[in-house]
């Protein structure tokens, strides 16, 4: 099945959640108005209400860097072989994720994954990887190319923690309430409904993700001199009655 690479949304499109998967996770889609959004997948965890910022699910510390390829592959192929030890896999667990050179030949280059088996670590450390490029790979590989295996970002999307610290940093903001498990589009530009924090943000000022306790998944008044390690995702455009209330905000995390 193709899959487009943006979709022209009519008006109520984005909030429309769905069992099966209608498009490939990282699909963009934009209203008329030009309103953008990415095409997501929840986690098995429901969030609700609308308006909450949203992250990804975190690496897997042994698979994101050094997993050495398992033999040489020539320009043109279609598959890699990678030895994955000490952590099973479920098949496709990594489907339309990310193969990512960190050393060696190849290193820099990055390939999408396309599918790969189920994979038992107590019984054998490799695993096939199908690339989703027709043309296939377009450096030479040996056994000293190192790779980090990553997920799609937007899998198994959560609502960010309020404390400070996030898996992917932020991707999005749902558009509705979100079943477990469903596939939803999450606005990434423009006019926006967002959760507030308690620090309150008055029109024109830049916000970023809450890094305060109990407040996750709102935004706060962002602050270069407290926030340096975080960057801002909007402007705020009216000031909420109380916190807490969603505001309205310019989103400006990914156009």
């Amino acid at each position: 099945m193709a899959f487009p690479t943006t979709v022209h949304l009519s008006y109520g499109m984005e909030k429309v959640e769905t069992s099966e998967q209608k498009q490939k996770l990282g699909t963009r889609g934009e209203l008329p108005d030009g309103r953008v959004f990415y095409y997501a997948k929840n986690s098995s965890a429901a969030i609700t209400p609308a308006g909450k910022i949203v992250d990804g699910i975190a690496a897997v510390a042994a698979h994101d860097m050094d997993v050495a390829a398992t033999e040489a592959h020539s320009v043109g192929d279609t598959t890699i072989s990678l030895e994955v030890p000490t952590t099973d896999l479920t098949k496709d667990q990594y489907k339309d994720g990310y193969l990512i050179i960190n050393d060696g030949p190849g290193q820099g280059e990055v390939y999408r994954i396309k599918s790969h088996p189920a994979h038992d670590a107590s019984d054998d450390n490799t695993v096939i990887f199908t690339i989703d490029e027709p043309d296939g790979i377009r450096t030479a590989l040996t056994t000293s190319s190192l790779f980090g295996i990553v997920y799609n970002p937007y899998t198994n999307i959560k609502i960010i923690d309020g404390d400070g610290t996030m898996t992917t940093g932020p991707l999005g903001v749902t558009t509705i309430p979100v079943t477990a498990s469903y596939y939803c589009w999450i606005q990434t530009a423009g006019i926006a409904s967002v959760l507030s924090g308690a620090a309150v943000a008055v029109v024109g000022d830049a916000i970023g993700v809450s890094q305060a306790s109990g407040e996750s998944g709102a935004f706060d008044l962002w602050d270069v001199s407290s926030e340096e390690d975080t960057a801002p995702i909007g402007t705020a455009m009216t000031i909420p009655s109380v916190d807490t209330d969603n505001q309205v905000v310019m989103l400006n995390i990914r156009n």
